[in-house]
């Protein structure tokens, strides 16, 4: 069905995943992002239409309508909570949180899959997208004036800039795609590849390592060898969940104790996230059920509320409950682990009918534990490139659900 718009496809999949990387933050503010928000817009519907039209056997209202629900709180009822709570006009709060529409990324997939779509195709998209993601952000860290751009007037561009006394300026990188690549190209470089491949996957390791070395983001680093660890000995076959029940509670305990003296020190080190944790603490007692709600860079502000250095975003996990409150901590955290089940039994399977691991799944995969390790410190999911990761992964998972299905069919029959 797809033939004859496979490679426009292609090309906006690139855009989409360059904008959910954030390539376009470190410049014209990031208006970039609407636009892929619009492409994406596009192509639900337009997979949508076409698979309604034809009548396919799908879930075809289950796939239209789970984004559009899943949305609606953050999007809706926290927008209305912060206009009964501050008077704000509930429109600006509205758009403020219009970054949840790239969650549409996860029924597109799908359906585009279902036209006819190839998953390894999108394989190899993702793949190119994780080399422009690396390659657009050493541009712009050799090319832009960090000491300027943090010191200056634009107020958007000065937060794309950190700096501490020993590691100096630092351009903000694409995180989720540095982790991701940075595990693809380990797997790639241990797998039989032709040499031209196993060169190109050197030389773009070289360039991963060389960024990390920029960040020296040691937290970062330490997660995702945990991760790698744990993967090892849990995640890597179904036998070994056995083995993970049993070490469950001495894993958790670690990273509680772990996540806590990393957040004890932050309060001992950082006195504004101090002041912003004892902050969201009294407003959380205060609206306990569905938060203060979401505030925009229009009309009322947090800042205008709580103060000039108040952002709950810093302020990892307990962000959550502030904006989105007890309800919207409980289904980040059911959704966390929904994702990782999800991406670990695919992976699983995967290797159980090809029998050759996929270096994408597995990296797919050790991104999930390392957000889950961390989701104390940072909540990832409510950020544009971990809810892009997020919809890849649920729509991906999707169609080779479907193909696995398709499979034990055939030998059904064959039998």
């Amino acid at each position: 069905m797809l033939s004859t718009h496979k490679n426009k496809i292609d090309i906006a999949y690139v855009f989409i995943f360059y904008i959910g990387f954030q390539g376009g933050k470190y410049f014209l503010q990031n208006r970039i992002q609407e636009v892929g928000f619009a492409v994406i817009l596009c192509l639900f519907f337009y997979g949508a239409i076409k698979l309604a039209l034809q009548r396919a056997s799908i879930k075809w209202q289950w796939w239209f309508w789970c984004v559009p629900i899943v949305i609606s709180y953050p999007m809706i009822i926290s927008s209305v909570m912060y206009y009964l709570n501050t008077g704000s006009n509930v429109m600006y709060s509205f758009f403020a949180t219009r970054e949840f529409l790239i969650l549409f990324l996860s029924p597109t997939i799908y359906f585009l899959y279902k036209l006819g779509y190839p998953i390894e195709r999108l394989e190899k998209v993702i793949v190119f997208s994780l080399v422009i993601a690396v390659i657009n952000y050493l541009f712009f860290y050799l090319t832009l004036d960090l000491p300027s751009m943090a010191l200056g007037g634009d107020e958007y561009m000065a937060k794309q800039v950190t700096w501490d006394p020993w590691r100096g300026y630092r351009l903000k990188a694409p995180s989720a795609a540095l982790i991701v690549a940075t595990c693809y190209c380990l797997i790639m470089l241990i797998k039989k590849n032709d040499f031209v491949i196993k060169v190109g996957v050197f030389i773009f390791f070289g360039l991963v390592i060389f960024i990390w070395s920029l960040l020296m983001a040691r937290t970062q680093m330490a997660s995702l060898f945990l991760s790698i660890i744990i993967y090892v000995l849990f995640f890597m076959r179904p036998k070994s969940l056995n083995i993970l029940m049993l070490v469950m509670p001495i894993i958790l305990v670690v990273i509680g104790v772990m996540e806590s003296s990393v957040i004890e020190f932050f309060f001992i080190e950082d006195h504004t996230r101090a002041k912003s944790f004892n902050i969201a603490l009294q407003v959380i007692r205060e609206h306990p059920i569905f938060g203060f709600g979401t505030a925009s860079w229009k009309g009322i502000t947090y800042q205008s509320i709580f103060g000039k250095t108040f952002y709950p975003s810093d302020i990892g996990f307990i962000g959550i409950f502030f904006k989105y409150g007890i309800v919207g901590g409980i289904l980040y955290l059911v959704f966390i682990f929904y994702l990782l089940v999800r991406i670990v039994k695919a992976n699983w399977c995967f290797t159980l009918y090809y029998k050759y691991s996929n270096p994408l799944l597995v990296s797919f995969v050790l991104w999930d534990l390392l957000i889950t390790f961390n989701v104390l410190l940072i909540p990832t999911l409510v950020f544009t490139p971990g809810m892009m990761m997020a919809a890849i992964i649920i729509g991906l998972t999707a169609c080779y659900r479907d193909k696995y299905s398709k499979v034990n069919n055939s030998k059904t029959k064959l039998v």
